[in-house]
């Protein structure tokens, strides 16, 4: 097979995918492992610290002191996205949680190697090639997956979790984040599959004409 000589670009993409792909792999095994820790209680005296993604409203009062203005100015925390620490973490938390985590990394997973295939292809010259497609489609669905599992994780979080929360200082709202933008990369990704359909479509066209 004849080697194609690759703009640097390109090989620079292709060894960078396969360098952050491996480095994820590693990653995921530890936090798989970490997570079945936590499912099956081997973790004793777990401290786990979790992302909240729902507004909280703080009642919080205090001053803003600048070096270059002589005075105090009065400021307020409105707002803010925090994380919980479950101190002594129960068996049935740790059990939820790592679950969830398992999930993530396993559709993390999916996406790095699909897209690992699809730059491989790249660098060995097959541009508008049905595996490609299958690749980019892939991708874009399970982008989708992810957009759902995390708006679920988020009303998870609110409906089991935030709404049992008892602080002096906080109050907690509706304002659940739902990543918007994780499906217009999901569309962005299925419309490009489709250019590469229509460009495979009109190579194989150019083909049976010459």
């Amino acid at each position: 097979m004849e080697k194609i000589n690759q703009p640097l670009s390109i090989k620079i993409i292709y060894w960078f995918t396969n360098i952050i792909f491996w480095l994820f792999v590693l990653a995921g095994m530890v936090g798989i492992f970490f997570a079945l820790g936590m499912i099956t209680g081997l973790l004793d005296n777990l401290q786990l610290h979790v992302g909240v993604p729902v507004a909280v409203d703080v009642i919080e009062k205090g001053t803003l002191d600048l070096d270059f203005y002589s005075k105090y100015i009065s400021v307020e925390f409105v707002e803010m996205i925090g994380s919980i620490h479950f101190i002594d973490t129960p068996l049935i938390i740790g059990r939820v949680y790592g679950g969830f985590i398992i999930i993530i990394i396993l559709l993390i997973f999916l996406i790095m190697h699909e897209l690992r295939m699809f730059i491989r292809n790249i660098y060995r010259g097959k541009y508008f090639d049905y595996f490609n497609i299958n690749h980019l489609k892939r991708i874009s669905y399970t982008l989708v997956v992810i957009w759902v599992f995390t708006a679920i994780y988020g009303y998870f979080q609110y409906f089991f979790i935030v709404q049992n929360l008892n602080f002096e200082s906080l109050e907690f709202n509706m304002d659940v984040q739902t990543y918007p933008s994780i499906l217009m990369v999901a569309l962005f990704i299925w419309v490009l599959s489709h250019i590469f359909m229509k460009g495979l479509e009109l190579e194989n066209e150019n083909e049976l004409t010459i």
